[in-house]
């Protein structure tokens, strides 16, 4: 009987042994369960003191000598109300734990503006004198303003139209140039200036086939090279001033037309616009293979030219076996329509210089080892074009550059000369503060200037998506939050049909606005949107501001993007470009060419790197990486340092939220509490949050073994993190919808737990053992090879595996 169930019992002399008095004693369970068993006593309505159940009174507890009694127990009446119930989400404060950071030094020597690198050339040099054609040079002073090359064009056109010997214009070329120098124009002007003599003849016209191809490794940048082209294509088949039936002159028929592969359209319009003829086509590689591979009417039989722009992304983004196969689809198109000719099968009119073969260009800012060997199988004794940095340079560098690729080259890659680079520690709770108080600064000293633009590079597309829907969503406004928070459960099905409504809009929406960011629109890219939007909003982006278009432009524009926005974009009028989230992958390859999309052709720009207290290392592991590349003005033997000028997180802030003194911290505060009540606002957006948190953080353990003691993801505290995509906690769980993982963060300050001898291994072993695992490794002279899998295409969790253990 549960009556009998005494514990503790007090050695007294008025009370005698019970029953249970030689039973075992004291066990935490007993006690607790003896006190539940009075308190239901208490609770019950029919005990009453002096009943049957007091025959066995639980005995008082002695008071400890040291510890006073306890105050008489108050009325209700007259006890003071209890306070609220504290909220279960701490909300923490931005400048309070966070690490010691300490203050960059500035420069004692106050840094001269340097020569732009990449502008073109001042001297006597014109496009005439490379000798390009006359109908092109004029085409290009009147109606697209560009009268003097750059350095590699002035490098790189006299090889095509002036060839030296024959020998010169047999050989496959190399290019390698600085980002924005106009390496686009040094390969489209000799294709053009190839094919234009082939007007003059009547007999031909689109249906000859396509005899121009051009690779590029995105849509974005495909249809960059499109858009170009087609301009240049628009020229005027006669000088000016010339009669039409002027007899002595030669007269030019127009069919050179361009044409764009890169998924936006379906296979069969697509394969209507081949049937039909494309003589310069401009595609993605997949698209291209994919058509070489299955639509006969596709006629490259007699292809001149094979370009492979940004030949180090495209080996970055494993198109190399892509790209062997359509150098034999094209080897093997050719020889079957040479049989053609030769067998009499074909009823063409006219001849062909069937002994002339197809020229390959390969353009590249970088000679890594994987474009070496890109080169070396697609490349014949190749010439090395670079860009000459001075004006009384040779202008042919044929005779010096007439090294193969596949020495190894210690040339290190640079940004352009006149970019400002800059970076920022930013503790992780302030991030996201600190990027809306950056874009407030620059677009505030861009007011004076209509269409500037910022471009904002982060890790992942779910943080592109993320930071997208909260700049243009969020309000300030303290009483909608609120209201939206209290409406949080008490919503019904018109709400439900409310939000699904907004979700389409929100996915067909291009442009978003915020009034944190006045007169700006907020556009995103990154690979996985469609290609419609990805398209229109790289046009909204690049939009400029003009009386005569009927729809008008944003004053300024702020893109969100990806890595897929980093290599060959020539984007109009970008002031700054701020890398939120540090490369990933490509080291400093890939940070200069982020910062390579602004201070084009000649014209400034800024950088700005946001930095993590525990990543403060790599601001001197990329200035090494770029140290002692540019030449000083003063001697040649000089080498001119490339540094980061650092600026202070109180700077920034100051800066971008204004107030006297210490005020900005107030304000700075109250932006951070609008995006946490936004949060809070929808499940859908604390999804969203949770799912960019995650993406994030397995980004962040992609960094390379070389990397890992900048990059680790035991040196952040998750915590605050999670704080920098507005959550109050972090996810306590990280799932890939089978495999959970442990939590990431299970109290303030805590640290993942210590890798197991099984989960220890750089990243290249850790994938072997996943393709092992999954039987797609083949055994091949006794050595383990990759089938080309990529780690993040293995549908298992074992990637997600390593993200809490710090890979």
């Amino acid at each position: 009987m549960d009556d009998e169930l005494v514990l503790n019992i007090a050695e007294d002399a008025s009370v005698g042994p019970t029953k249970l008095a030689s039973k075992k004693s004291g066990r935490w369970t007993d006690r607790l369960k003896a006190k539940r068993v009075q308190k239901r006593k208490t609770d019950q309505p029919d005990h009453h003191p002096g009943s049957d159940d007091d025959d066995h009174p639980r005995p008082a507890k002695r008071m400890r000598p040291d510890i006073p009694p306890p105050a008489t127990k108050a009325p209700a009446m007259d006890r003071p109300a209890l306070p609220a119930r504290p909220p279960t989400q701490i909300i923490s404060s931005l400048f309070s734990y966070n690490p010691q950071v300490e203050a960059p030094i500035p420069s004692a020597v106050q840094k001269a503006p340097s020569k732009p690198s990449n502008a073109p050339l001042t001297g006597s040099a014109t496009f005439a004198d490379l000798g390009l054609h006359p109908l092109l040079v004029a085409h290009l002073q009147s109606k697209m303003s560009i009268t003097k090359p750059t350095s590699i064009q002035r490098a790189a056109l006299p090889i095509f139209t002036k060839p030296s010997s024959e020998d010169t214009s047999a050989r496959d070329v190399f290019i390698q140039s600085q980002t924005g120098s106009g390496k686009t124009m040094a390969f489209l002007l000799p294709i053009i200036q190839d094919l234009l003599p082939l007007s003059t003849h009547s007999y031909i016209d689109r249906s000859i086939g396509t005899l121009a191809i051009i690779i590029a490794p995105t849509r974005e940048l495909a249809k960059q090279i499109s858009d170009v082209l087609e301009a240049l294509l628009t020229l005027r088949l006669r000088p000016d001033g010339e009669q039409e039936n002027t007899e002595s002159s030669t007269r030019y028929t127009r069919w050179l037309v361009s044409g764009l592969l890169s998924g936006g359209a379906t296979r069969a319009h697509e394969k209507a616009r081949l049937r039909k003829g494309v003589p310069i086509l401009v595609s993605t590689p997949g698209r291209l293979l994919d058509h070489l591979q299955n639509t006969s009417s596709f006629n490259v039989g007699k292809c001149r030219w094979l370009v492979l722009d940004e030949a180090d992304r495209l080996m970055e983004l494993g198109f190399e076996d892509t790209i062997k196969g359509i150098v034999q689809g094209l080897d093997g198109r050719r020889k079957l329509a040479f049989q053609a000719v030769q067998d009499g099968k074909t009823f063409e009119v006219g001849g062909w210089d069937w002994d002339r073969e197809r020229r390959t260009i390969l353009c590249s800012a970088t000679i890594r080892e994987d474009v070496q060997k890109l080169a070396g199988t697609t490349l014949r004794r190749p010439l090395i074009i670079k860009g000459l940095d001075k004006e009384n340079a040779e202008d042919s560098p044929a005779s010096k550059n007439d090294n193969e690729p596949a020495t190894t080259s210690t040339e290190k890659f640079t940004p352009p000369s006149q970019l400002s680079q800059k970076y920022i520690i930013v503790p992780l709770k302030m991030r996201l503060v600190a990027l809306v108080a950056l874009l407030r600064s620059l677009l505030a000293q861009t007011q004076g200037q209509k269409g500037s633009k910022i471009i904002v590079f982060l890790s992942c597309t779910d943080s592109v998506d993320f930071h997208w829907r909260l700049l243009g969503d969020s309000s300030m406004d303290g009483e909608k939050a609120g209201h939206a928070e209290s409406d949080e459960d008490g919503a019904d099905s018109n709400a439900d049909e409310s939000v699904e409504e907004e979700k389409v809009e929100e996915e067909n929406k291009i442009a978003a606005r915020s009034p944190l960011l006045p007169g700006a629109s907020i556009f995103r890219l990154h690979g996985s949107l469609p290609t419609p939007i990805r398209l229109a909003s790289l046009r909204g982006f690049s939009a400029i501001p003009s009386s005569k278009s009927k729809k008008p432009a944003p004053a300024s524009s702020i893109l969100l993007c990806t890595s897929v926005a980093s290599r060959g974009l020539d984007l109009p009028l970008v002031r700054a470009v701020i890398q939120y989230d540090l490369p990933t992958e490509g080291g400093a390859t890939e940070y200069v060419h982020r910062v390579g999309r602004t201070a084009r052709a000649g014209k400034g720009g800024e950088a700005w790197s946001i930095v993590a207290p525990s990543e403060s290392e790599w601001v001197k592991w990329v200035g090494g990486k770029m140290k002692g590349d540019i030449t000083g003005e003063n001697s040649d033997s000089d080498k001119v340092n490339i540094t980061l000028e650092g600026t202070s997180i109180e700077n920034v802030l100051a800066k971008g939220f204004g107030g006297k003194g210490s005020e900005y911290e107030a304000r700075a505060t109250e932006v951070q509490l609008s995006f946490e009540r936004w949060i809070l606002r929808r499940k859908e957006n604390a999804e969203l949050a949770r799912r960019a948190f995650t993406s994030h953080m397995r980004a962040y353990a992609t960094h390379p073994s070389n990397e890992k003691h900048i990059f680790h993801v035991r040196h952040l505290h998750i915590g605050h993190l999670a704080k920098a995509f507005a959550l109050r906690e972090a996810p306590k769980t990280i799932t890939d919808g089978k495999n959970k993982i442990s939590s990431a963060s299970k109290g303030r300050g805590s640290r993942p737990t210590k890798p197991t001898k099984h989960d220890v291994g750089d990243a290249e072993q850790r994938m072997q053992d996943v393709v092992r695992a999954q039987g797609r490794l083949s055994r091949k002279g006794g050595k383990m090879i990759s089938s080309g899998t990529d780690e993040f295409q293995i549908p298992s969790g074992a990637a997600l595996n390593s993200l809490v253990h710090g890979y």
